[in-house]
This record gives C-alpha cells, structure tokens and sequence, in this order.
C-alpha cells in the first residue's frame, strides 16, 4: 500500500474545509481500513457513542426504575452491587486503553497488520482477565458488599445481584474490546446499533425475571442482574459474527490469538496505569459510599439514583472522549501532532457546551425524575439536593472526560492516574472524612467535598494537555 501523505504535503485546494470548529463533516476518501483522520470529525465520532452510552444509562434507569418499587433496600443494593462490579471491571482498563492507543497509531500509520493483531490480543486477554474474576468472585460476593458497610437486607440483596451479574463478566469484557476498538478506527456508529439492540434485549429481560411476566420466575434483583448477564452474552455473540464475516471496520487479517510477547507489552505500558486509574477511583468511590453509610440507607440510595439521574450529563463527555482519544491517537500515528492537539481542544469545547446544557435541563427537573425511581421520600429529598451539586460541576468534569481521554488517546496515561489520585482521595475524601467522622458535618456538606474534586482535576489536566509533552509519547 503506497505511503499516505501528511496533512502538511497535501496542496491545500485539495483538502475539505472544516464546517465549523466542531462539526467537522469531511468528505472521506476511499479507504478499506479506516478513514483517514482528515476524514473524521469530532461531532462525527462522539454522537454515535453519546447514544450508545445513553441506551445504557436508560436501560440502567429502567433497572433502578424496577427495583425501586421494591423498596429503597433493593435500590441501594443495586447501587452497591453495580458499583463494586464496576469496580473489578475497571481493575481490567488496562486491555482497551491500550489496545485503543496502539490500533488509533496503527489506523493512522495504516499498519493494518498492527491493527488486526491489537484486537486480537486484546480479545483473548479480556477473555482471560473474565475468567479471573469469576473465578475468584463468585464464590465470595457477600464478602465484598458488606465492605461497603450497608445494612445486612442492603447485603443479601447485592450479593444477589452481583452473583449474577459477575457470570456476564466475560461477554461484557469482551464485547468492550470490539466496540473500543471500532471505535479507535473511526467507526463509532457500529457500536451504537449492536448496543441498542442488546440494550432492548435487557429491558424485555428485565420484565419479564424481576417480575414474572409471561410464566417467568419473578427474581426480584437477581432479575435484573440475569437480565443483564445475558444481554451482553447477545451483544458479544453479534459482534463475533459480524467480525468473523469481515463486515466490521476492523476485518480478520494475518495475524494469530496466539500471545504476541511485544503487541501485548506495548499495550500493557500504554495500559497499566489506566487499569490503577480505575481501580482507585472505584475504590474511591467505595471509600466515599462507606462514608455515605454513616448517614443511612436512604444517603446511599440517593447517591446512586442521583448519579444514575445525573449520568445522562456525563454521556456527552465520554463521547468527545472518545472521539478525542480516536483522533489524537490517529493523528499521532500520521505524524501531526499540531491536528491532534486541535483535535483535543474541540472535543474539550463540545463537552464543556454539552455537559453543562444536559446537567441544566436535569437540575431543572430533579424532583420529578427522582420520583419516577422511589417513592420514599427522604431518599427523594436527598437525591434532588445530590443532583444540585453536581449539576453545578459540569463544566470541570466535562474538562476529565475530554482531556483526560484525549492523553489517554496519545498513550499518556500515568498522568490522568495521578490527577484522579490526588483529586478523589486528596481534595474529596480527605476532607470528607475529616467533616463526616470529626466534626459531624451534615450529608450536603460531605458532598460538596465533589466540588474540590474536580476543580483539581480539571486544572491538573488542563495544564497538561496544554503543555503539550504528550505528543513526544511513545507507544
């Protein structure tokens, strides 16, 4: 395949303007193994992944919808359950993050045998880290929710629905590497239709076992929790599918499942502090709800519906994360650093704009949208002041999701670990602690120990990305 040129050594009357700083539409050559950067806009990329991850956020809804009607226990246990499962997932970042880096380089550089072995090895080692964790969850699920410090029905409940939610732990691991690296080659639109269609596979699942419609066993949490297990065994069936057809954007090549010794150690250098960065701000996070507990169930279950209520506002940030990480990543393997930093710059724009529109509207209707998940309303109350606050912090988390995923994209990822470190722990959970456990500070005043924790973040990020030594980053 013949060389392709730098955006520097194309005339200029030959390259398609810009529509605008943001809706960047360009026509895009003919190109079988991805479209080249040129072609790709940040609007392009982000919409199909900020719906993408919209259907699952309603389809999470739909689960807090459901349990809720069995009483604030079952939603705090849900809560719990789903946030430690995360907590373990995240422990595997280390595969997509890297796998993403390495295969947007290759997209760039047009090394289509570099892209096909990124996948491959990305597949078999979330396959492998799956089977790890059930291996060594299963057996012990009671165990890691009563580190939560809930009450004992709070406990049994999400032991429940983490066990079944922990047998999905492979397809679900799976599945990301393909969506993540459809997306890496520029293909955002793919993932999208195969989520929502096992995004409605859970929804009809999720009537049918919480409740018993149509002759099924009602399960109550363990439902919801088989609901979703066997959602995303249908999502990663389709993508297997398609893939092994060659219809995906990233086709079957040369290259072998067999353990690749450099491909796997360029992605877990690229990786490994991704996967620390998500084990932390989970364990943070479990840290921060343990905190929560000392303020009673209806604390916990209000935190969880309100970041379930809220996290429509942070789908526009992960899609121009994600098509930050997509277009910094491929500019960088074209060898133009000066497109990828603009690249960085217009996701962060589009986030900021975005974010905080969509937290305005659902600050605006807090009460009603809490209702539709409980009618208890202590935990109604507590969850309309929750979603205040971090309403009001949108545009410095939108600056994490787009810059943080645009070094990510560059392979600069020890950095986004040591913001998420000092902000969580340092300026959230320090002080909270301190407030909650000395002075016996109200419930409003330990969150708003979140304010402080994405003000740091968002400088520590800005400034980085701003600095611009992620460009020299070798992957």
């Amino acid at each position: 395949m013949p060389e392709r040129p730098s955006p520097s050594q194309i005339p200029a009357d030959e390259i398609p303007e810009f529509a605008s700083d943001l809706l960047d539409l360009r026509d895009k050559p003919p190109e079988p193994l991805a479209p080249a950067p040129q072609a790709l806009g940040v609007w392009e990329l982000a919409w199909p992944t900020i719906l993408s991850f919209t259907t699952q956020t309603l389809v999470r809804w739909v689960d807090f919808m459901m349990v809720g009607s069995l009483g604030p226990e079952a939603l705090a246990a849900v809560g719990v359950g789903g946030q430690f499962f995360w907590l373990v997932q995240s422990l595997g970042a280390a595969i997509p993050t890297g796998m993403v880096a390495l295969l947007a380089r290759a997209v760039g550089a047009r090394d289509r045998h570099l892209a096909d072995a990124a996948l491959r090895q990305g597949i078999w080692l979330a396959a492998v880290v799956g089977a790890l964790t059930m291996a060594v969850m299963l057996p012990t699920s009671a165990f890691w929710i009563s580190l939560y410090g809930v009450e004992a029905r709070v406990v049994g409940y999400g032991s429940e629905y983490l066990y079944w939610l922990v047998w999905g732990t492979i397809p679900m691991a799976v599945g990301f590497v393909f969506a993540a690296a459809l997306r890496a080659a520029g293909d955002s639109r793919t993932p999208l239709v195969i989520g929502v269609v096992a995004n409605a596979l859970n929804v009809l699942l999720n009537w049918l076992l919480i409740f018993g419609n149509w002759g099924f066993p009602a399960l109550g949490v363990s439902g919801a929790a088989i609901a979703s297990s066997l959602a995303m065994l249908a999502q990663l069936l389709i993508f297997a599918v398609l893939w092994q057809s060659g219809r995906l954007q990233v086709k079957p090549g040369p290259a072998s499942f067999r353990p690749d010794r450099e491909v796997i150690r360029r992605m877990f250098r690229i990786g490994y502090p991704a996967a620390i960065e998500g084990g932390l701000f989970q364990v943070g996070l479990m840290l921060f709800m343990r905190l929560l507990g000392r303020y009673g169930t209806a604390a916990i279950a209000a935190y969880n519906v309100g970041a379930q209520i809220l996290a429509l506002s942070f789908l526009p940030g992960i899609g121009f994360g994600t098509a930050a990480a997509t277009l910094v990543g491929q500019h960088l393997g074209e060898g133009d650093p000066d497109s990828a930093a603009r690249a960085g710059w217009r996701s962060l724009a589009g986030a900021v704009v975005s974010m905080s529109c969509f937290g305005a509207i659902v600050v605006w209707s807090a009460e009603p949208i809490a209702r539709q998940f409980t009618d208890d309303t202590e935990v109604i109350s507590l969850t309309v002041e929750f979603i205040w606050l971090l309403g009001a912090v949108q545009p410095l988390m939108a600056v994490e999701f787009a810059l943080g995923g645009a070094l990510r994209g560059a392979g600069d990822t020890r950095f986004p670990l040591l913001a998420i470190f000092v902000g969580l722990f340092c300026f959230r959970l320090l002080p909270g602690s301190i407030a909650a456990l000395v002075f016996e500070a109200p419930l409003l005043l330990v969150w708003g120990m979140l304010v402080f924790d994405y003000l740091i973040k968002a400088i520590l990020l800005g400034a980085r990305f701003y600095r611009g030594t992620w460009k020299l980053v070798e992957v």
